[in-house]
């Protein structure tokens, strides 16, 4: 019998092999019961997917597809760390599997790349078992996520393309400025998001 994890894979191949769905949104609320199932009972696990790198966050990798569409990690937040803001490219769905995070989410008031002005959205506290969605073509692309404690936190990421080609971009709220925020494998199967540029002040 398959687990819950390897009905988390399969649904997400065949929602992205759905023709019939009209948008990111809709293909993400099809992943979701899958998700949430997972969620539930996460005994199908790979072994290492709640353990932090060095006592620093990390994306553990459970899954890359082979048609480069999607990945799914595991994302180890300990208590106290956080993402910083930056942006994702394209689509994602969250599930919250252990402890607590503190997602807060911006809207652009300008982007231009290489820089960008933003507005707070909103704040709130996900818990084990909620599912949240990245849309950045909705204009939810946009957020920062804080472990606030106690404890450790997982959450499980199914994230289009790989993990190297994954848009991804960090912001200095003092400056504005925006710069790449790679996914890097810092060991076998253990990603991490590093700065591929210096921020500088605006001219």
């Amino acid at each position: 019998m398959a687990t819950a994890f390897e009905r988390l894979v399969s649904t997400v191949e065949g929602v992205l092999g759905n023709g019939g769905l009209a948008d990111d949104r809709a293909r993400a609320e099809a992943m979701a019961p899958a998700m949430r199932q997972l969620l539930a009972d996460p005994s199908g696990l790979p072994a290492g997917a709640e353990e932090p790198l060095d006592g620093q966050a990390v994306g553990n990798l459970l899954h890359s597809d082979p048609a480069g569409r999607f990945h799914v990690l595991s994302v180890v937040f300990p208590e106290g760390t956080s993402s910083g803001v930056h942006h994702h490219g394209c689509w994602g769905v969250i599930g919250y599997l252990r402890g607590g995070d503190e997602e807060t989410r911006y809207r652009a008031r300008s982007d231009a790349g290489d820089r960008a002005e933003l507005d707070e959205l909103s704040r709130h506290v996900w818990h084990q078992g909620d599912v949240t969605y990245l849309l950045p073509d909705q204009g939810e692309g946009w957020h920062r996520v804080r472990n606030p404690g106690p404890g450790t936190g997982v959450s499980i990421h199914v994230l289009c393309r790989t993990p190297a080609d994954h848009p991804h971009r960090y912001w200095d709220r003092g400056t504005g400025a925006v710069v790449d925020f790679p996914f890097v494998e810092a060991r076998p199967g253990r990603w991490r998001a590093e700065l591929a540029g210096e921020l500088r002040p605006p001219t």
